[in-house]
Formats: structure tokens, sequence, C-alpha cells
């Protein structure tokens, strides 16, 4: 007769040798959770385009050694302040010749005044317009995004790269600055990834919603592939145009864009 304490502990062993592969299907071995949502689609050369429908949510990529980025903004003034448009606006008055593919809402800025002042600094074209009013809100959690042709970089907020060789350059905010953060909310975050591991980041990920907390935005551009990243303004001055077709619409006048055009 065997003994059952020694039966048990056998089969208990055995019992998990055959759930292993069990395991591995459904919980140990994840599936990437990034295409299993998305659909992919192409946008233009160098561009695609990430859909989740359910959510209509999208994730863009843009590859600038084939596309350009550019900062498009309302008039400015001596003062430091930039005139608001309409977001068509925005697209109808730089697609003439159909390089603009992705149009953005860029910078966060002051609502209630026209012009209005640009919350953490803006330069457009080798200009500085602005180093920023709210410096003082975020501390610590303030960032730039400054870009040339052919790469892009994400550092905390200095004043030297307002100064320095980058041509533009456009204020942001960690992703996690305390903008409603565990709210579902419109988001608009960046993100850059260097493909070549060369330190040189060249491409340029986008991640555009109606309603996400900041850590949703944050990790699913890490999904993508993300290494840097940053908070663009959102709420009601979110927008998206791909291929002039409107995917959100901000609900507000709006200083500044970032536009991805082929070369």
């Amino acid at each position: 007769m065997h003994d059952r304490s020694s039966f048990h502990s056998i089969w208990h062993s055995f019992r998990y040798i055959l759930l292993l592969p069990f395991a591995l299907l459904t919980g140990c071995i994840q599936p990437n959770q990034a295409s299993s949502t998305f659909e992919e689609s192409t946008v233009a050369p160098g561009i695609k385009m990430w859909t989740n429908a359910a959510k209509k949510t999208y994730v863009i990529e843009a590859d600038l050694s084939k596309t350009t980025l550019r900062s498009i903004s309302g008039a400015p003034t001596s003062a430091g302040k930039v005139g608001q448009m309409k977001f068509d606006e925005f697209w109808a008055q730089n697609s003439n010749n159909g390089a603009l593919q992705v149009l953005i809402n860029g910078t966060f800025f002051q609502t209630y005044n026209k012009p209005t002042g640009i919350a953490f600094g803006l330069k457009q074209d080798n200009r500085l317009i602005t180093y920023g009013y709210g410096l003082n809100e975020f501390p610590g959690q303030t960032m730039t995004v400054a870009w040339s042709d052919g790469k892009i970089a994400i550092e905390p907020y200095s004043r030297s790269t307002f100064d320095g060789t980058m041509p533009n350059v456009v204020g942001a905010l960690a992703p996690t600055a305390g903008k409603n953060a565990n709210r579902a909310l419109p988001r608009n975050f960046i993100g850059i990834k260097n493909p070549r591991a060369d330190n040189i980041y060249s491409t340029v990920l986008l991640f555009i919603s109606p309603a996400a907390s900041q850590s949703e935005a944050e990790q699913t551009l890490q999904k993508f592939g993300a290494e840097r990243i940053a908070m663009l303004d959102g709420g009601q001055s979110t927008g998206l145009i791909v291929g002039g077709k409107s995917m959100m619409q901000p609900k507000t006048r709006i200083p500044q864009t970032i536009g991805i055009f082929t070369k």
C-alpha cells in the first residue's frame, strides 16, 4: 500500500509539469500588447500610424531621416506672446504642396489671453519667442523638446537649450507632472527613440487620445519603443489631423502646432 502523503507529493509535482505548456501560452509569455490592440497603417513614406479603434487612440511614428518636423505658430509679438488660430487654419496654411502629413497641437499656453503667453518656452526656426512664464508651476518637471533636421532630444528644462544651436524648442512637462494624472482625459504625448543605438534620436513617437491617464499614455509609448517621453498640451487643446482627415479637433484656438512633413 502506497503512503498517501508520498502519493500527493508526486501528483503535486506532476501536475505542474502537465500545466507548464498551458501556463506558457496564457500567462508567462505575454503577447505584444502594442500590436495586439492597435491596427497598423502607413500614412506616407517614413510615417506609420497605429489605431486603437475602440478607444479612438492613435500612435504615430515618424522617421526623421525621411520626414521633417516643423513648429508652426500663430503670429508672435515682441512681448513673447503668440496669436491663436483655429486648428484647421494651421493645416490649411501649410498643406498647399502636399508635404504636410500629420498635425498635432503643441505647447502649453494661457487660454484667457489673446495673444497668449507660452508656459514653458518656445523657439521656432532659430527665433526665440519666449523662455516661458510658468517655470515655477511644476518644479523639477518642466521639459524641452528640441530638434533640428534629422535629430530630436527630450531633456529637463534649461535656458541653455533655447540659447543653443537647436533651431526649434518646445516647452513640455514630464509624464508624471500633476495634470489630473489619473483621470481619463484628452492627452497628447511625444516620445523619441534611437533605432541605430548611435546616440542620435531620430525617430518620433506621438500618442493622441480623447481619454487616457498619464501613465497609460506613457506606458503605451514605451511599448512602441520610446526611450524618452514628454507631455505636450492636452485637454481641450488636443488635436490631430492625418492626411487631411481630422481625427480630433481642439475645442479652443491654439497658438502652436507641430507638423510632420515628407521630404
